[in-house]
């Protein structure tokens, strides 16, 4: 008696149970008819067989090792596979362990016949498939220019009205109110508690979450412009927020992969990255615990000591506390009016420079030069007759190129216009930046232009700025030096403390 298991598999979403089904019917009474038992069956629901990242399939070809079935019937060979190329590849895995596909439909013959016969069979389902895509998103395309909704799902935000995208005010609203906290510094978990508390809810009726909320302010759409296998498209969603908000948040989303700790408090732990271990050299990290009055606390901790790296005792510090020690210090120490016009002075050196330097526009004008070259031999090419879809789609590119590139030097050209003066930047310091140190953006401001990093000792804090040339330091009488050891040591044997003594840099 011949044994065999079943595959059966449809593509989409929009087809449904039936579809297997009918499949597994057929199947089976081909398996009556020839007196073939049927041992298991392998279902993919909703997956494509232009590739073999199936999981149901993937067993069935492991499974074929351990030689408990001889056939693989299928409704038609392409529910098995329309890639020719990786048909071949799991049918001479199946042939070394003594397994063959059939047919059910298609009554192909176990002849050199039928091997011609399942080949061009093979090559027409690769061959309707890849034309099914191309139809398909050419379809798409022209939809998209003319801004025309495609389907799909929900899109949080956005009503579907006569084809096109209309702006949901209801949920424009709790966009809006995702992205400005965020940009704030609040973190994902607490905009969906905060939402849920005031109301609001999901299409679905459904309550936020830190998933939903992570997925809304990583959604371009809301910028109005899409991009889709390189192109542009700006006329299918109206703009909801605005280039500076979202450069913002995306500058935001951006830093929090590379120090993915900062995620876990309302505002980043700003001093990640840089605060280093007095005692073993090691880098400090933020994390949070619950107290048994079910109250969140957040700290340093070094990291050689969780990791068990070496033989570490340093305890951790409160988040809060240390960050404003190490704020106020940098306060004092470079708040004067001395110091504000020392570091006005190289900020705008610095800025000067920048300025005067032509070295990227003169990179960007050798660049024009090379794609206009190109551009013009391919003009030529086709003056010679020589026209191809290949030639007009890379002349289309180089056209494009040329118009990316003279926007990049026009900008470049206009940056003399833009340049500070030094009283411009005076003012600055002294207004936006050392009047109000408690401002998060400032905080993470300073702490990532001016400080390079900072060393926790049990009785100190060593703080090391950008500086080639430092500053003027201010004195500190030996009260301010008494007040820190204890404030220090007094954080350190108790981590929930908050007290804040004034605090300024350390002698180092």
């Amino acid at each position: 008696m011949k044994t065999a298991v079943i595959y059966a598999r449809y593509s989409s979403d929009s087809q449904t149970e039936q579809s297997i089904e009918g499949q597994l019917r057929v199947c089976k009474e081909y398996a009556q008819k020839n007196d073939i038992v049927i041992v298991d069956t392998y279902i993919d629901r909703a997956m494509s067989g232009t590739n073999d990242n199936r999981v149901a399939f993937q067993k069935m070809i492991k499974d074929s090792n351990n030689h408990q079935f001889s056939i693989v019937l299928v409704y038609k060979l392409d529910r098995f596979s329309r890639n020719k190329y990786e048909s071949v590849i799991h049918k001479k895995t199946l042939k070394d362990n003594g397994v063959r596909i059939v047919s059910c439909m298609e009554n192909i013959p176990d002849t050199p016949e039928g091997t011609l016969m399942e080949a061009l069979l093979e090559g027409f389902n690769q061959y309707f498939s890849e034309e099914l895509t191309q139809k398909v998103n050419r379809g798409l395309r022209e939809s998209w220019l003319k801004g025309n909704a495609t389907g799909g799902a929900h899109v949080f935000g956005y009503d579907i009205v006569n084809k096109k995208y209309v702006v949901n005010e209801y949920e424009k609203d709790i966009v809006l109110k995702c992205f400005n906290m965020y940009s704030n510094g609040y973190r994902a978990r607490v905009i969906a508690e905060t939402l849920n508390e005031q109301g609001y809810h999901r299409i679905n009726g459904k309550k936020f979450d830190e998933k939903y909320v992570l997925f809304i302010l990583h959604n371009s759409r809301y910028t109005g412009v899409v991009e889709h296998h390189g192109v542009i498209y700006d006329k299918i969603f109206p703009r909801i927020i605005d280039d500076i908000l979202w450069n913002k948040v995306n500058a935001i989303n951006e830093e929090n992969k590379l120090a993915p700790s900062r995620k876990k408090e309302i505002y980043d732990y700003i001093l990640s990255g840089k605060l280093i271990c007095g005692k073993c050299n090691h880098k400090m990290f933020g994390e949070s615990g619950t107290s048994h009055t079910k109250d969140i606390h957040y700290y340093y901790s070094c990291s050689s000591k969780r990791k068990k790296r070496c033989n570490c005792d340093k305890k951790s510090i409160q988040k809060q506390l240390l960050e404003d020690i190490v704020i106020n210090a940098i306060s004092k120490l470079l708040g004067t009016e001395q110091n504000i016009e020392y570091l006005s002075s190289k900020i705008f050196e610095c800025h000067q420079n920048q300025m005067k330097d032509n070295t990227n526009l003169k990179l960007l004008e050798k660049q024009r030069k090379d794609i206009f070259k190109s551009s013009q031999n391919m003009l030529k090419a086709i003056e010679q007759g020589i026209i191809t879809d290949m030639t007009k789609t890379r002349l289309q590119q180089l056209e494009t190129e040329l118009s990316e590139i003279d926007i990049a030097i026009n900008k470049e050209k206009l940056k003399d216009y833009s340049l500070l003066s030094k009283e411009e930047i005076e003012h600055f310091l002294r207004k936006h930046v050392f009047e109000d140190m408690s401002d998060i953006k400032i905080r993470k401001l300073i702490i990532n232009t001016l400080v390079r990093q900072i060393y926790l000792y049990e009785d100190k804090i060593v703080i090391l700025f950008n500086f080639t040339t430092p500053p003027d330091k201010p004195k500190l009488t030996l009260e301010e030096n008494i007040q820190t050891t204890k404030q220090i040591t007094s954080a350190l044997n108790n981590p929930q403390s908050s007290c804040i003594l004034p605090q300024s840099a350390p002698e180092k």
